[in-house]
């Protein structure tokens, strides 16, 4: 079987992320008030199988959430365990499944492992509620059984509605010896039609004549058409034939005088242009090769000068080695000075900072000051916890506050609840009340019965007490008889059997007698007996008081519990206020202890110990660093005195005299030379550079000019020529010939656009003159003149014609009878095959009914026995089919059959749940899925509802059974694992 494990609603109407558990048992009772959301859970239940329009999914569209959908998990039989995910945001709120092997499916995948199943028919078959038989009490007794049988064999309640329509629908079509359906009026129309027709038909003969006529004359009328068309068609070919003459003349001179030419003259593609961009590109190169080699000889000399100047490379060396450590030394001196400003700013900081702190500490404690890493956490875990102290005290003042509040108001609520509750007297009248209108029926029902047999009982009563004198009045002259023979023939024994007659016929006549006194008293007693008289309004006034007393009740319970629960919260709440005093005894010692170890804390107030923690790590790092500052400012300072004495050096070994012996002076000296013999060294190295340029140009040059003379030579090869004056004399004779083509394709091109397409070379190969193509014009249109009359003659004709048949047809009588008969014959067809369709129809249905029933009603039957059987405690036994004439009937234990409407309310549900279990239990077998009931027992009493119940338990060992319920009573006697909705009233 299908079972659903469980679900999670994302949102879903008034659930949102809300999980539901089935996996522990197969059947399962969900439990809550109205308005509870049973309802929601239910139709949640089937969209994930099923989906939903995107309208309805509109209308179970949360209002506290953004998503609308969720997740399902099946344990399916065959394909092991499913999860459906269904979204209205992904796929438009197609179903997505995920199996075990990882693979991900779609819809159709799930219908298909749903063997076809669709909403409506999973609702017919395997879901149902009280609210189902609402439409079948409503019909009338003999429909009854027909329906239900619609509804068990079929898994809906349309096909009786469908038969009926179909039934109505053929009789407003037709009837035999009817005279409203369509279809017996459109026959007596179509008769009345036919009679105006004859008087139209003897008429015919002579206009049949004329439209014979008519058709001959128009035949011969588009024979003359066609021939002008003709002899047209031949008039417009002369006349392009002439236009196109003086072009037709200048095609056959320029292709003779294309033809003078060679076919092929050999050239390159734009010779001309192409020798002369060689040539324009060899000129500058050839002027720039003599530049270069002049610039060449220039840079050689200019090298050689200044060879004779340069200073030695080791001095040259030294001295870019001083001006480098020069560089540095700078920014020893600027940081130097830095630093010291640093420490300045440092120390005034530092003792604003200890005199801002005014906690009585000196800088010498300061600087002996030691901060362990933890000690940081420590405070601010301190500071925490006292403020978590406060606030949980808050909260806890809130916390009571709240629960005095709501205790309160439970205690009232029980108050009015009790003060609302019947008695215990008051409640057992109500269910009398109920009771004796109960018992009033039945002993009308009972009356009605004694009534009819009474009245057979006084026919039958007369005969009886005729036979019983007849057979008196019989003994007695026999007796007569037999004393007369006894007396006469003096044979005693006679008189013994002659007494014996007397006795049997008197004791006959005495216990008829008797039997009739005791009928009569029986009957007698039948009528004297009565019930209490209970109206329909009493009865119903009873039930709702009871149903009010039992919800109040329910009520009161729900409340008790409630209270209980508030109770509890209380003693939670006082271990809360013990734990919260006993943190707040630790913090106080913690606290001391810093006191302590750190005295002057206690000018501080504990909020603020993280902050002061780190103005004193702050001061802290001050000091330390102007520490580190002084030791960088005599590193430097020792850097910067061993630099001046390298410079002295250098300028001693290179015997440099200077009057100035400043340290910016000896600097400016070294950087001179320097620059000096720098700049020396790049032009140098420019001029080496600009030779090596030279000399590469000058190679660059060469090839650029050779492959610009190979491109030359190149085009006289192709051109076949040594000289340039052939290769213009070549060049000239080219383009005269192209000029003959182009002349030629226009030439072409005219001829095209005036000549008939495809006939261009008829044309241009045809050797007529123009006088003969004039001659041929003229005939022509002599033979156009002579047809144009006979097309006239034939149209006067034709119109002469017209006119006679106009005149007989300005009656439009006939055709407008022969236009609605044709009309009426055509709806009578219409009609007739939709009246076939619909008897098809019928008899379709009818025979897939009896097909289905045959199959299928033996053993719904017998299942549905068995449960009603087992359902009314073995009262009922059997149930029998409905038949054409007949709806269901039961038999009772002692032989009593009863019709379904004879039978109670709640007796008749029992037989319609019973018919449903049987049903579920048949098609489970090809099917296998849930089967949903949703408060369906509201008209079982207390013993029923146990039945029910077991039958339930019974059915889940082969099938999962889901449980809806808003009665605390059902819910309390079902032995399922139990879901409860009464704590999610608002989710």
């Amino acid at each position: 079987m299908l079972k659903i494990l469980n679900a999670t609603i994302n949102g879903f109407g008034k659930w949102t992320d809300y999980k539901i558990d089935f996996s522990q048992e197969s059947a399962t009772c969900i439990f809550g008030e109205n308005e509870s959301g049973k309802s929601t859970i239910q139709r949640f239940i089937l969209f994930m199988l099923f989906g939903l329009t995107p309208k309805q999914r509109d209308f179970y569209r949360p209002k506290t959430s953004g998503k609308m959908g969720g997740r399902m998990t099946l344990d399916h039989p065959e394909k092991g365990i499913i999860v459906i995910e269904r979204f209205d945001e992904v796929k438009n709120g197609a179903a997505v499944c995920l199996t075990p092997d990882g693979e991900v499916h779609d819809e159709v995948w799930l219908q298909k492992i749903l063997n076809g199943m669709t909403a409506k028919t999973y609702q017919s078959i395997f879901s149902f509620s009280a609210l189902d038989l609402t439409e079948i009490r409503n019909m009338k007794d003999e429909d009854l059984g027909e329906v239900l049988l619609g509804i068990g064999l079929t898994g809906s309640n349309s096909i009786y509605s469908i038969e009926r329509r179909l039934d109505m629908k053929i009789g407003e079509l037709f009837k035999a010896t009817g005279k409203k359906p369509l279809i017996n009026q459109q026959i007596e129309s179509l008769k009345t039609i036919d009679d105006s027709l004859k008087s139209f038909r003897e008429k015919e003969a002579s206009y049949r004549n004329k439209k014979e006529a008519l058709m001959v004359s128009q035949r011969e009328l588009s024979k003359h058409q066609q021939d002008l068309k003709v002899e047209n068609n031949k008039a417009i070919s002369i006349e392009k034939q002439l236009h196109a003459f003086a072009f037709i003349q200048d095609y056959h001179q320029l292709k003779d005088r294309l033809a003078a030419y060679p076919e092929n003259i050999p050239f390159p593609e734009s010779g001309i242009e192409r020798l002369e961009k060689w040539k324009e590109a060899l000129l500058p190169l050839q002027s720039e090769w003599n530049v270069l080699h002049e610039n060449e000889i220039t840079c050689t000399d200019r090298l050689k000068r200044i060879e004779k100047d340069l200073h030695s490379e080791s001095i040259q060396n030294e001295a870019v080695a001083l001006l480098d450590n020069q560089i540095e030394v700078d920014s020893y001196m600027l940081e130097l000075r830095k630093i010291k400003n640093t420490m300045l700013d440092n120390k005034r900081r530092i003792d604003e900072e200890i005199e801002r702190l005014n906690i009585g500490i000196q800088k010498e404690e300061m600087e002996s000051l030691e901060l362990p890493f933890y000690l940081e956490n420590n405070w601010n875990q301190i500071r925490n916890e006292k403020e978590q102290q406060k606030l949980e005290k808050e909260q806890l003042l809130v916390e009571h506050n709240q629960l005095e509040h709501e205790q309160k108001f439970l205690l009232n609520q029980i108050q009015q609840l009790e003060n609302q509750l019947l008695t215990d007297n008051q409640v057992d009248e109500l269910h009398d009340r109920v009771s004796a209108f109960s018992e009033y029926h039945l002993m009308e029902k009972l009356k009605q019965e004694t009534e009819s047999g009474k009245k057979a009982w006084d026919k039958s009563k007369a005969a009886k007490s005729k036979k019983a004198s007849s057979i008196l009045i019989g003994s007695i002259l026999l007796a007569l008889l037999l004393g007369i023979g006894a007396f006469i023939a003096d044979l005693p024994w006679l008189f013994t059997v002659m007494i014996l007659v007397i006795a049997f016929g008197t004791g006959q006549w005495l216990m008829s007698k008797r039997s009739v006194n005791e009928m009569d008293r029986m009957f007698q007693t039948d009528s004297q007996q009565s019930a209490v008289l209970v109206t329909e309004a009493e009865k119903v006034e009873a039930e709702n008081l009871l149903e009010l007393h039992y919800k109040n009740k329910n009520e009161l319970t729900a409340f008790q519990e409630q209270e209980k629960l508030g109770r509890v919260q209380f003693i939670k709440w006082t271990e809360k206020k013990k734990q919260l005093d006993e943190k707040a005894r630790r913090l106080e010692q913690q606290i001391h202890q810093q006191y302590e170890n750190f005295p002057y804390l206690e000018r501080v107030e504990v909020s603020y110990w993280p902050e002061f923690f780190h103005k004193l790590n702050q001061i802290s790092k001050m000091l330390r660093e102007r520490q580190k500052h002084a030791k960088q400012a005599a590193v430097l300072e020792e850097e910067i005195r061993d630099f001046k004495q390298k410079v002295d050096r250098f300028l001693e070994y290179s015997e440099i005299d200077i009057t100035d012996k400043s340290d910016e002076n000896k600097l400016h000296v070294i950087r001179k030379m320097v620059k000096t013999q720098d700049e020396k060294l790049q032009e140098y190295e420019h001029y080496c550079k600009l030779r090596n340029e030279l000399k590469d140009k000058h190679q660059e040059l060469r090839q650029k000019m050779q492959t610009y003379e190979i491109e030359i030579k190149q085009l006289y090869e192709i051109a076949e020529v040594d000289t340039e004056e052939l290769f213009y004399s070549h060049a000239r004779i080219t383009k005269e010939r192209k000029d003959l083509k182009v002349e030629l394709e226009k030439t072409v091109a005219q001829l095209i656009k005036i000549l008939p397409q495809g006939s261009f070379q008829q044309y241009t190969n045809n050797t007529t003159t123009e006088e003969e193509l004039k001659i041929m014009q003229q005939q022509i249109a002599i033979s156009v003149d002579r047809l144009e009359e006979k097309v006239e003659k034939e149209r006067e004709t034709i119109a002469a014609i017209r006119a006679e048949l106009a005149a007989m047809e300005s009656s439009e009588s006939y055709s407008n009878s022969l236009h609605r008969y044709e009309m009426k014959a055509e709806q009578l067809k219409s009609m007739a095959k939709e009246w076939a369709v619909l008897k098809t129809a019928k008899e379709m249905l009818s025979e897939t009914k009896r097909d289905y029933r045959d199959k299928y009603l033996t053993k719904v039957i017998e299942v549905t026995t068995k449960y009603f059987k087992e359902l009314t405690g073995n009262r009922y036994v059997f149930v029998y089919a409905p038949t054409e004439n007949h709806p269901f009937q039961v038999e009772t234990y002692d032989h009593i059959r009863y019709t379904v409407n004879e039978l109670s309310q709640g007796t008749i549900d029992q037989l319609y749940v019973s018919l449903r279990l049987a049903i579920s239990e048949i098609m489970s077998e090809k099917h296998g899925l849930p089967f949903i009931i949703d408060d369906a027992f509201v008209h079982f009493d207390a013993v029923r509802t146990k039945r029910m119940i077991s039958m339930l338990n019974q059915t889940a060992e082969k099938q999962q059974v889901i449980l809806f319920t808003c009665k605390e009573e059902i819910a309390a006697v079902s032995t399922m694992k139990r879901i409860d909705l009464t704590g999610n009233l608002y989710v």
